[in-house]
């Protein structure tokens, strides 16, 4: 109740600094709870139903809508990771990569997934090279956006080395890998 008027810290010690300091110690924990929560969230949506396998896995394009190619058309489907309980927008860049494969190819991924996975191309975050669905996109909203771009310009009738040229330069210089 004498607390002073000009300003100076309450005499016998300075609860407000100690206040402060506990309050900005709860939210970064917070935030870390956040983040931490979001992961496992989203490993344990990649993984449902998957198995460790399914981690590895010029002139105008002629683009095949996704609904064209029925899935496991002509490729073996693979048992692990299912589009099961995705959001249908999720669902519909899977079907993309499967009926646009040699389009996907040709365009890099760039959110660092070549060096943690192996990939060699935006197609290998969709589908595994035995035909399977890849779980990765499922989580990786680099994947998704690069594939919403692409569906944009695909169907604009944009050939692949131009699409290849506008992932880069809309998601930046060299990629992840050496």
């Amino acid at each position: 109740m004498n607390e002073p008027r000009d300003g100076s810290p309450p005499a016998g010690g300075e609860p407000d600094v100690v206040h402060q300091g506990l309050v900005s110690l709860a939210a970064i924990g917070v935030a870390v709870l956040l983040i931490v929560s979001a992961g496992a969230v989203g490993v344990t949506m990649g993984m449902r139903g998957g198995t460790d396998s399914m981690m590895w896995g010029g002139a105008s394009a002629r683009v095949q809508p996704a609904a064209a190619v029925a899935p496991g058309a002509g490729m073996p489907m693979a048992s692990g990771f299912q589009l099961d309980g995705l959001a249908e927008n999720v669902v519909h860049h899977y079907e993309l990569a499967r009926a646009n494969p040699s389009i996907y190819a040709q365009v890099p991924c760039f959110c660092g997934c070549q060096d943690m996975l192996g990939h060699r191309n935006l197609e290998d975050c969709f589908v595994t090279p035995d035909g399977a669905w890849e779980s990765h996109a499922s989580g990786c909203g680099v994947c998704i956006q690069e594939s919403q771009m692409m569906q944009r310009m695909m169907a604009g009738g944009m050939a692949p080395d131009m699409m290849h040229e506008r992932i880069v330069g809309r998601f930046g210089g060299p990629m992840m890998s050496s």
